[in-house]
């Protein structure tokens, strides 16, 4: 589900959703509004809707995280509050022990 919506989302590199861009046409993304007799298939209709706006909104909300990041806006951090640190830019003049 996370995967349908994240190749249906315009990106901003080529202007196209990835979907479009390997098969040459959008698909629907919310289900028919046309009712039917079958209240198994409205009901999965309508969970199925619920899901992708839950993706939408949890792509909207890593999006405007990248944003910020990108715009400046640090993570800020407390003090004592533990973190990774990606030491492999850090030279030490010890040796590791072995």
């Amino acid at each position: 589900m996370a995967e349908f919506a994240y190749n249906n989302a315009i990106h901003s590199s080529t202007g196209k959703t990835p979907f479009k861009a390997l098969y040459g046409w959008e698909p629907t993304l919310t289900p028919s509004n046309v009712p039917t007799d079958v209240p198994e298939a409205d009901d999965l209709a309508q969970t199925m809707e619920a899901q992708w706006k839950e993706v939408e909104s949890a792509l909207w909300q890593s999006k405007q995280q990248m944003v910020a990041r990108e715009e400046g806006n640090p993570t800020e951090f407390e003090i004592g509050e533990e973190v990774w640190l990606d030491a492999k830019n850090i030279n030490l003049k010890t040796l590791s022990p072995s």
